[in-house]
């Protein structure tokens, strides 16, 4: 790598020329001008070329969600009519499975 970095120095220098750089080191122009572009996008040197870019604008915070209170269950009214006339109710929170095995049994 410092042989390449030397050959195109010396083919930049004062009173000389990318032919005479590649006549004198044996090198051909198409390699001088791949190592040329190979230290110019910083392949050559080992280095990759970075540029600073404006940072993107960021996002607000997220609002953290409200929290809502656990809901409670309104209270309820199961009312059955049986043929013979007697009402049952049931108030409160009633649970389906407990609603089934109360009808199931009136039947």
């Amino acid at each position: 790598m410092e042989e390449k970095l030397r050959i195109l120095a010396e083919a930049v220098a004062a009173g000389s020329s990318v032919k005479l750089a590649c006549r004198a080191h044996g090198v051909s122009s198409g390699q001088f001008y791949t190592w040329r572009k190979q230290l110019r996008t910083g392949e050559l040197t080992g280095f990759v070329p970075v540029s600073v870019a404006a940072e993107p604008p960021s996002l607000p915070a997220p609002v953290p969600a409200r929290e809502e209170p656990a809901s409670t269950p309104a209270p309820g009214l199961v009312e059955v009519e049986l043929p013979s006339g007697v009402k049952l109710r049931i108030s409160g929170e009633v649970e389906a499975m407990a609603l089934r095995r109360i009808l199931s049994a009136l039947r």
